[in-house]
């Protein structure tokens, strides 16, 4: 059990910023041109992601814009585009320390919708938290991994 008179593990907590929020589209590539063109946001990256998904992260001051493309149709992208169309999918929250953050999060009450943190695009260490415990949003908490 993490010791909360800790400052470390308060700081774990923290969230540093809104790191991404993630859409889904139906053509990654597509959608990221018409938000550079439209918007002037810049292009960081594309990945193919564990041949399930595009991904085409835009910097959008601190934050970026993940679009993500479904590239299967067994996948939570391509259940929320068949059942919601294209639009926002998640926002992810950069936290310190993730395992921390879980740790401290499930002595809240706090469920997730995986066991475990896994790696996700953009070379980050991820775990989405059960909407049913935060009111309705999907929320990722994500810590960057540092290569």
């Amino acid at each position: 059990m993490p010791d909360q008179t800790n400052p470390a593990w308060a700081s774990a907590l923290t969230v540093i910023r809104v790191h991404h929020v993630g859409i889904v589209v139906r053509d990654a590539v597509a959608a990221a041109e018409t938000y550079q063109r439209a918007l002037g946001l810049e292009p960081l990256a594309q990945e193919d992601y564990r041949g399930t998904a595009r991904v085409v992260f835009l910097r959008a001051g601190d934050a970026m814009l993940e679009m993500i493309q479904p590239l299967t149709e067994e996948t939570i992208w391509a259940a929320a585009l068949r059942e919601r169309g294209e639009g926002v999918h998640h926002f992810a929250l950069q936290v310190v320390d993730l395992h921390t953050a879980i740790e401290a999060l499930t002595e809240k009450g706090t469920r997730f919708l995986q066991a475990r943190p896994s790696r996700a695009p953009g070379n980050t260490l991820s775990i989405f938290l059960d909407p049913a415990t935060t009111g309705g949003p999907l929320i990722e908490l994500v810590q960057e991994i540092v290569v």
